[in-house]
């Protein structure tokens, strides 16, 4: 086969999507409505998320994973375990960008018996995959306390539960979640754009 008809060949071939990198940064966790629990070299985060949209109406909850190194000055993975989208992300912390990919549920079930699965056993592998390797290699050398995990595991099925439709305060919850992204957007215009 010539070079010309490898390249035409290539051309009609399909490019398999490997999460959609975005080009800014995360909302970050709001702090007072989260549990933190360290676990060695990493701080496990958990918040429960309730956005709203026009009308009143939910547009996504869940419970969202947050792990950051161990004095929480740096998030590197996010797991929203969210009710219509559920997704992951490697956050690109240095260069203030993210990569984000679709969870698929019908394939591999519910998230979050998944994301805790990962932890246990990927956790240093997606770590340097948004870039931590010196995290990676601590989570390597030192572990991860497994006791934690249980609690991080009761920590989400908690959140989640807490955004529920009818949950006390949940009205609240999503006007504070609209409020916490709007003021991100004011400050980085760019956030939940995506380059065409």
């Amino acid at each position: 086969m010539s070079n010309t008809a490898i390249r035409a060949e290539a051309e009609k071939t399909v490019k398999v999507v490997r999460g959609q990198h975005h080009k800014f940064q995360l909302i970050p966790i709001m702090e007072r409505n989260a549990e933190f629990f360290p676990a060695g070299p990493v701080t496990f985060g958990i918040e429960g998320r309730a956005l709203g949209i026009p009308g009143g109406n939910i547009g996504e909850r869940g419970a969202s994973l947050h792990v950051f190194n161990a004095d929480r000055s740096e998030e590197w993975l996010r797991f929203d375990c969210f009710g219509k989208v559920p997704h992951y992300h490697y956050i690109l912390h240095h260069q203030r960008q993210n990569i984000v990919w679709g969870y698929d549920s019908t394939a591999n079930g519910p998230m979050l018996p998944w994301v805790m699965q990962v932890i246990r056993t990927r956790l240093p592998a997606m770590l340097r995959a948004a870039g931590a390797s010196s995290l990676a290699d601590q989570v390597e050398a030192q572990g991860v306390n497994g006791s934690v995990l249980t609690k991080v595991e009761q920590a989400m099925i908690e959140a989640d539960r807490k955004t529920l439709p009818g949950s006390d305060g949940l009205d609240d919850k999503m006007r504070e979640g609209m409020d916490w992204m709007r003021q991100w957007k004011q400050l980085h215009p760019e956030f939940n754009t995506v380059d065409e």
